[in-house]
């Protein structure tokens, strides 16, 4: 088919100017040079992104209506919100375009140097040490918790709405350290002393990610593109090779770069089982963190 004939809409489930947002029109900008149609970027968020995928849920499946977002409302959503507006059967996953990864960081003049130091100090002080996150049940939450379940420590949780506000309190002392997105933290005055990932970040090669200090293996957040449930196949193969051409252009990976973020391609069937993984690990951890649904 000669897909996509026409404008192609591309939902971001969070909020302009934000880091999802600024890849999404990174993208959009690759993808109408590739398909000489307008892609066009607009904003549904609220509750997590979950406004934004029961929208797409909704959307004619004809390829025509996208969403370009981290999975975490598929991932972590039906974990913390008693009535979710979607089901995840009702959302096909198409490729994944970037992942965005989580650090642990603390203030420049704090008197921790490591990671290792982090954790005696927790050790040493169960519960003691504050820590501030972008919201209860988000990517870099659920990945502090992983953390102290796999090497017994207890964190004294704080969340924010977002990084920017976590960032402020970050700086000022307010908590003991943060797990704020990489992308965050260009121009901030914080070291990082390990990065919630499978591996390091290119933004800050010598820092280590956890698991090498010991660490459990962590998912950062995979961002990439869905579509309604019941789109034609040979739509949903245009798109992921569209995916790949874009991922693996010079103008993305440029704006990625730029904005601290890691392009890193999957086409549909890996995307869907690193979704599938990270739902499971997610249903067996967020019990225990006795969340309260909304």
């Amino acid at each position: 088919p000669n897909f996509p004939s026409r404008a192609v809409e591309v939902i971001v489930p969070y909020a302009a100017g934000g880091a999802v947002d600024a890849m999404a029109r990174a993208f959009a900008a690759e993808a109408a040079r590739d398909t000489s149609q307008p892609w066009v970027v607009g904003t549904r968020e609220g509750a997590g992104g979950v406004v934004g995928f029961a929208y797409l849920s909704r959307a004619n499946p004809d390829g025509y209506t996208i969403a370009f977002s981290p999975a975490s409302p598929m991932t972590n959503s039906p974990f913390l919100n008693a009535k979710m507006p979607f089901k995840n059967s009702q959302v096909e996953p198409v490729c994944q375009v970037f992942e965005n990864v989580f650090a642990i960081a603390v203030p420049k003049n704090s008197p921790i140097r490591s990671f290792a130091e982090l954790a005696d100090a927790a050790r040493a002080r169960p519960g003691g040490l504050s820590y501030g996150h972008a919201g209860l049940g988000s990517v870099p939450h659920l990945s502090m918790a992983a953390v102290e379940r796999s090497l017994g420590l207890r964190f004294n949780a704080v969340a924010y709405r977002g990084d920017a506000p976590l960032l402020n309190d970050a700086l000022a002392g307010t908590v003991d350290f943060s797990a704020p997105a990489i992308a965050s933290l260009a121009g901030k005055n914080l070291r990082v002393l390990a990065v919630l990932s499978d591996r390091r970040h290119p933004a800050y090669p010598e820092v280590p990610a956890i698991p090498e200090l010991g660490g459990p293996a962590i998912t950062p957040g995979l961002n990439g593109l869905f579509v309604p449930s019941g789109t034609p196949a040979p739509v949903i193969a245009r798109l992921e090779r569209l995916c790949e051409q874009v991922a693996g252009s010079a103008g993305f990976v440029g704006s990625a770069r730029m904005l601290s973020q890691v392009p890193r391609y999957l086409g549909a069937s890996a995307f869907k089982a690193r979704i599938e993984e990270t739902y499971r690990a997610n249903a067996a951890l967020v019990p225990e963190l006795k969340i309260e649904k909304n």
